[in-house]
């Protein structure tokens, strides 16, 4: 058995231990984590890796932490609330897939963009700003907004590409960087507090994609501080 394939057992063999202690059914495990049965067993007999995406979801509903699950490292489950990842903290009580989590911070991150956007309008016009300056200045934020959720659908595009390219590690890399800018860009001033705790940030970095996840975010913030001008 070489390196590689010891690895993907040892995960395998924590995947069946989080699969056998939830006390669900195949189906009802697969579905909680956002995947078809099938799919799940192609994850559980061999055929189909787990991605750090499937572990990072598994932690979510699960409470047992995606590096354990990989890496067998740390501890195995998290249990406490100073222990919560980012994106736990942001959805500790709602149940739902990992694709619609991510796709739910997604739509609040906008809303509360387009609320600044509204609120600075209004602002304006209360302060006699001449109305042409304030339509003026809500075109750009918006126009800056519209860039903001091209950076994320040009990154879900790319890792739909890796899939039907059946490459994974393009996969992951895209979904990685979608994720931890989202969070980001979510946390806004308090990133710098709470990135080291997010595991999406520190696999980044261990797969040496984190200067192309800064110069997006370097963007993104950009775009953003116009936007609370």
């Amino acid at each position: 058995m070489t390196e590689l394939e010891q690895y993907k057992q040892e995960v395998r063999e924590r995947l069946k231990k989080i699969f056998k202690a939830s006390g669900k059914s195949s189906r009802a495990f697969s579905e909680s984590i956002g995947l078809k049965p099938t799919s799940f067993h192609k994850v559980l007999t061999g055929p189909a890796g787990l991605t750090i995406p499937l572990a990072n979801s598994i932690e979510l509903k699960h409470g047992y932490r995606a590096e354990w699950i990989l890496n067998g490292k740390g501890n195995m489950k998290v249990s406490k609330r100073s222990q919560l990842s980012p994106l736990e903290i942001c959805f500790l009580d709602v149940s739902f897939s990992s694709s619609q989590k991510w796709s739910i911070l997604e739509l609040l991150i906008f809303e509360k963009l387009n609320k600044n956007i509204d609120d600075q309008y209004w602002k304006n016009l209360r302060e006699r700003v001449d109305s042409k300056i304030a339509d003026s200045k809500r075109s750009v934020s918006q126009l800056n907004l519209e860039r903001i959720s091209q950076v994320f659908s040009e990154l879900r595009e790319e890792e739909k590409t890796s899939i039907e390219n059946h490459d994974t590690q393009g996969q992951n890399k895209y979904a990685l960087l979608t994720q931890t800018l989202l969070l980001a860009t979510y946390f806004a001033d308090k990133w710098c507090g709470v990135k080291n705790e997010c595991a999406e940030y520190q696999e980044l970095q261990t797969e040496d994609n984190l200067s192309d996840f800064e110069k997006l975010h370097s963007y993104i913030n950009s775009l953003k501080e116009e936007i609370r001008e």
